[in-house]
């Protein structure tokens, strides 16, 4: 290792230095969704454009095309609303995880695409000099092609701790809040907001994505569900497991496990235009109690958001809430 890395240091100081340090933006397409309050005055940076975009708690927002840096910038601003609440301990904790986790995957990325780029300027060297790479050319790009690996792995658990942080960060906002001590009184005035609440991400590749916001403290953060088709299909279920516990979907003819600060999409067993009941069970110490039953309709053009969360004081019992999709009429009309 120590080798490989004394062979990277002069091609990176000699290869990368001279290229420059621009990133090329993303073309992505996504909608977006409030989890707890709407968000109705907020905005996002394109370019040098700052575009107005209202996101409700209770649907999703029409389809948003944006070119533009990787890191897309949000401004939110609520003039009705009240100081901003102090954070706890866990969710400060949670905040932090999920920080740590975009300093890793932004740090692997940058990485990743740096050497792809030199291997890339590699390959075309040896291929314009129409000769075979000599033993010196191989050996740079066996140990490139070895750190790629090394930063796939390191990416792919990045992004799997950035989602389980997104999703904790979901249950704490979702878990009910003490009023703040200097809460004005019934008919009093709303003091001013002090600051103006920020969120970004950074998208690695183009696509499509489904954007979760959630609130902590002064600020949202933002889960960035990939929204690729096939994923989540119409007619399917995505299950946000909000709980804090594992759980298992049950219908009568299968069952599903999911796992706390997880989710998973699931297509009803039943036939379309039917209804369909799911038990769903919460993991105790004695096995799985039931806590909940989600009863549905299988509609072909619709797909829903399913967010299962606990009831204080009760261990197992669950609640729900779904957010439904339906399919644009124009796209519908083709099916």
């Amino acid at each position: 290792m120590i080798a490989r890395t004394a062979l990277l240091l002069p091609l990176l100081a000699t290869s990368l230095f001279a290229q420059t340090t621009d990133k090329p933006g993303v073309s992505i397409r996504f909608r977006a969704l409030a989890f707890d309050d709407a968000i109705p005055a907020a905005s996002y940076l394109e370019g040098d454009t700052l575009r107005r975009l209202s996101i409700p708690n209770n649907a999703l927002t029409p389809e948003i095309n944006y070119k533009g840096p990787h890191t897309l910038r949000f401004i939110t601003i609520d003039e009705e609303t009240l100081k901003p609440r102090p954070l706890t301990p866990d969710m400060t904790a949670a905040i932090q995880r999920l920080r740590r986790a975009q300093a890793v995957a932004l740090q692997a990325s940058d990485e990743f695409a740096q050497i792809t780029r030199l291997l890339d300027t590699l390959n075309f060297q040896i291929t314009e000099s129409i000769r075979k790479p000599s033993t010196g050319d191989q050996a740079q790009i066996e140990a490139l092609n070895e750190r790629l690996k090394e930063l796939s792995a390191i990416l792919a658990a990045a992004s799997k701790e950035t989602e389980e942080a997104n999703l904790l960060i979901l249950r704490l906002e979702s878990a009910p809040q003490e009023p703040p001590k200097d809460a004005p009184k019934k008919g009093g005035k709303a003091p001013k907001p002090t600051s103006t609440p920020t969120a970004e991400y950074t998208f690695q590749k183009d696509g499509n994505y489904l954007l979760l916001f959630s609130s902590g403290g002064n600020g949202h953060q933002i889960l960035a569900m990939d929204d690729a088709e096939g994923i989540f299909p119409y007619g399917s279920f995505q299950f946000i497991n909000l709980t804090g516990k594992d759980l298992e979907l049950r219908y009568p003819e299968r069952k599903v496990t999911l796992r706390a600060n997880a989710r998973t999409v699931v297509k009803n067993p039943g036939a379309d235009h039917q209804y369909t009941v799911a038990e769903v069970h919460t993991k105790g110490d004695d096995g799985y109690v039931l806590g909940h039953g989600y009863r549905s309709l299988q509609q072909p053009n619709v797909r829903s958001l399913v967010f299962l969360l606990p009831i204080p004081d009760e261990p197992y019992a669950i609640r729900s809430k779904t957010i439904e999709d339906r399919r644009p009429a124009a796209a519908a009309a083709t099916k």
